[in-house]
This record gives structure tokens, C-alpha cells and sequence, in this order.
């Protein structure tokens, strides 16, 4: 099979289904962090209820995203190709059990952290721990079926469906965040995912066919899990700990990152997707070497655009309401001093890319090693870091800095084990 023939086939088409509507969600989440800069700028209350979410958000990565569809997408693929219909009882019975589960974990997750805040309204926390919790668990119910609509082929509702749900967190944020302040905030969230629920899960749940599916705890593989998420691992873990000193600086930091993470996300990320699709029909290295050259040169480009134009960046863009021009300053330290670990992560995610078509049994035990390495490796970068006398607002740099370079080294063992193992 030539190159040209798979990116003319139908899968490719799909893919740019996928590719479009991620464009297409970003520029909603994009608008979502205008409107949320508006409102609530760099306020104690919005730097605590930040802090909060980071928790639920980290343990979303687990829970939620590209990882967990490397995990269940090839069983689901394997059973819609071979029967023209299934019962789903299974398993809806088994994610509504392990939402449930989500849930409560979440609030023993969420509530120390609650206390070590000590907010001024501490009720209002509480109910933002309840609601984002609730988050976390339809979440992971949503997702476990839009997987099913991946399995199935029907990558047209897949892309409609996850898009319909941020267009309308985005079109509420605004008037619940005017009337019901930080609680609109992720009410609009819960509109958005419950719209989703309703309007294209639902019908699922009444398939019932001959081929019962179940699924089972044995079908997540926690390390990859955890690598295929380790770019948005990194980033939450540096956003709390520019927040876990009680100051505000997880605002900046935040603002800062939603810009960079932009562009990871819908620009490397689609292209990775890509090159994972044609890799895993035919084992094209070329195409892992233009993608990482392409993250390589586009993250250059935005480190000088970056440091060209920063102040005018974030002027243009959040500088309105509640975001002023001191908040602008503080930003720009932020947006200038991460760019360099996003080019890291920008290459990292694209060297990576093979590994996640090895062999289940290879992937598995060649993932744990990996987490490993990686987590040795940022636990050594924070105790060098305790040695140093380091600005507490630079310590969140640092610390992102150190971590997308490991992320960048065990991407490159990755690539290097894929080719023993594939010769």
C-alpha cells in the first residue's frame, strides 16, 4: 500500500472529521478563558477555585482523553467488525458502577484540598467539589461510549456530539457566570457534558444485539494511561504548583498555558493523530521524522513569536473586565518563560507516537518501565530544585522546564525500543 493511497482512503476522511472539529473545539475553549479572564481576572477566588480543579483535572487524565481510547478502542474495534450488532448492557452496567466510584474518590481527592485552601466561603467549595466531581464521572461515562462510536466507524457523530457539548458549556458560560459567578462556572461545564449524555449517548444504551461486550478493570493499562496523557500531566502538575503557595500566580499561569497548550493540541496533536493512523498500517518512519521536524520548527516559531509580541498577545486577547493590565505583566513572565518547555513537549509527543502501536504484551510491559523512568526522573528534578533558592513564582518554570525534558528523553527510548522490537 503506497502512502498516497492511505491518505486518500476513507479512514483518512474521517480523520479529518476528527481533525476540523478539534480545530473547532479549541476555538471554543479558547473563547471560554476570554470570557472566564473577563469575569474573574486574577481574584483569590478564581486562583482557589483553579487550585480545586487542578485535582479533578488530574484525575480526569486517568479517566478521560486519548489514553483511555488506547485502551479500549482495539477491543471495541475487534467486536463491531465481526458482529453486526451488540448488547451494551454490559457495558453501560459496569460504567455506571465505576462513575459512581469516580465520583466518591474524587470528593476524597478534592475535600483535603479544600481544607488546606481555607477559603472564605468554604459551603460555595464544597458544592464546586460535588459539581466537579459529577464532572469527572459523567466524563468518564460519556467517554467510554464516544469510544463505541470510534469502534463503530461513525467518526461524523463522534466529531458533532464532542463538538455540540463545548459549543454549549461556551454559549452559557457567560450569562451563569454573570448571575451565579464561580457556580456557573462549572455548571456550564455540566450543561454542556449532560447535552452530550442526552443527545447522543442515550440512544445507545438501547442497542441490543447477540454479542454481549463486557468490559472489565483488566482492560485499563494504567502506564499507558498514563504516557498516552503525560503531555496534560505535565502541564496540571505545573499549574499546581504555581497555586499550592496560596497566591494568585495560578491564574497567570493558567492564561499563560491555555495559549500554548492551544496550539499543542490542535495543531501537534492532529498531525501526531495522523501519523499514528498510517503507522499503524504500514510502518513509515519517515513520516515520525517530518512530524517531529514539524514540531520542532513550529515550536521555534512560537517561542520568537512569543517573545516578539508578548505583551501584545495577551493585551489583545484577555486584557478586558476584570483582567488589567498589571495582570497582562504577570502573564507575559509566564507565556515567554514556558514556551521553551513546550517545544520539549511539542517533539516528545510526536517521538512517541510508534510506541503506541507495539504489541499489547510489549506495550505494557515497556510502558511501566517507561512511567517509571519518568517519574524517577521528576521526583530527582524536585529535590535538586529544593537546593536552590528560586523565586517561589519561578519554581512552577522550573519545574515544567524539567519535566517536558524528561517527558523529551523517555521519548526518545520509546523510539529507540519500538525499532528493536520491530526491527
Amino acid at each position: 500500500m503506497q502512502i498516497k493511497s492511505i491518505f486518500s482512503s476513507e479512514s483518512v476522511i474521517d480523520f479529518f472529521y476528527m481533525f476540523f472539529s478539534n480545530i473547532i473545539k479549541k476555538a471554543f475553549g479558547f473563547v471560554r478563558e476570554i470570557i472566564l479572564a473577563f469575569f474573574f481576572g486574577s481574584s483569590i477566588a478564581y486562583a482557589n477555585y483553579l487550585l480545586l480543579k487542578t485535582v479533578a483535572d488530574f484525575f480526569s487524565q486517568f479517566t478521560f482523553g486519548n489514553a483511555l481510547q488506547a485502551n479500549l478502542l482495539p477491543k471495541l474495534t475487534k467486536v463491531y467488525a465481526n458482529q453486526e450488532s451488540v448488547d451494551l448492557s454490559e457495558v453501560y452496567n459496569f460504567t455506571l458502577k465505576f462513575s459512581i466510584k469516580l465520583f466518591l474518590i474524587s470528593q476524597v481527592l478534592q475535600l483535603p484540598m479544600i481544607w488546606y485552601i481555607n477559603p472564605e466561603n468554604k459551603l460555595l467549595f464544597f458544592l464546586l467539589s460535588i459539581i466537579l466531581g459529577v464532572l469527572v464521572s459523567i466524563n468518564f461515562f460519556n467517554s467510554v461510549f464516544l469510544i463505541i462510536f470510534q469502534a463503530k466507524g461513525d467518526f461524523k457523530k463522534y466529531s458533532t456530539s464532542t463538538t455540540l457539548n463545548i459549543f454549549v458549556a461556551t454559549v452559557v458560560l457567560f450569562p451563569l457566570s454573570l448571575f451565579f459567578n464561580l457556580i456557573g462556572v462549572v455548571l456550564s461545564r455540566l450543561i454542556g457534558i449532560i447535552t452530550l449524555t442526552f443527545g447522543y449517548i442515550k440512544p445507545l444504551f438501547q442497542e441490543k444485539g447477540e454479542e454481549k461486550v463486557r468490559l472489565s478493570i483488566s482492560d485499563f493499562n494504567l502506564s499507558i494511561i498514563f504516557l498516552g496523557n503525560l503531555a496534560n500531566i505535565i502541564i496540571l502538575t505545573g499549574r499546581f504548583s504555581a497555586g499550592v503557595d496560596g497566591s494568585v500566580n495560578i491564574t497567570y499561569f493558567t492564561y499563560s498555558a491555555v495559549l500554548l497548550n492551544t496550539l499543542l493540541t490542535a495543531v501537534i496533536m492532529n498531525i501526531n493523530t495522523l501519523v499514528l493512523k498510517v503507522i499503524a498500517v504500514k510502518r513509515e518512519m519517515r513520516l515520525v521524522l517530518i512530524s517531529t521536524i514539524i514540531s520542532f520548527f513550529v515550536g521555534i516559531l512560537l517561542l520568537l513569536f512569543v517573545h516578539k509580541f508578548d505583551s501584545e498577545i495577551i493585551s489583545f486577547i484577555f486584557e478586558r473586565g476584570a483582567f488589567s493590565s498589571g495582570d497582562t505583566e504577570n502573564t507575559v513572565f509566564y507565556l515567554k518563560s514556558l514556551s521553551w518547555s513546550f517545544i520539549f513537549i511539542f517533539i516528545a509527543t510526536s517521538l512517541i507516537q510508534p510506541f503506541f502501536t507495539l504489541k499489547k504484551q510489549i506495550l505494557k510491559s515497556e510502558g511501566k518501565k517507561l512511567a517509571f523512568f519518568f517519574i524517577g526522573l521528576v521526583i530527582v528534578s524536585i529535590i535538586l530544585l529544593r537546593y536552590f533558592n528560586i523565586e517561589q513564582r519561578s519554581i512552577p518554570i522550573h519545574l515544567m522546564f524539567y519535566m517536558s525534558f524528561s517527558y523529551f528523553l523517555i521519548s526518545v527510548i520509546s523510539l529507540i525500543r519500538y525499532r528493536n522490537h520491530e526491527g
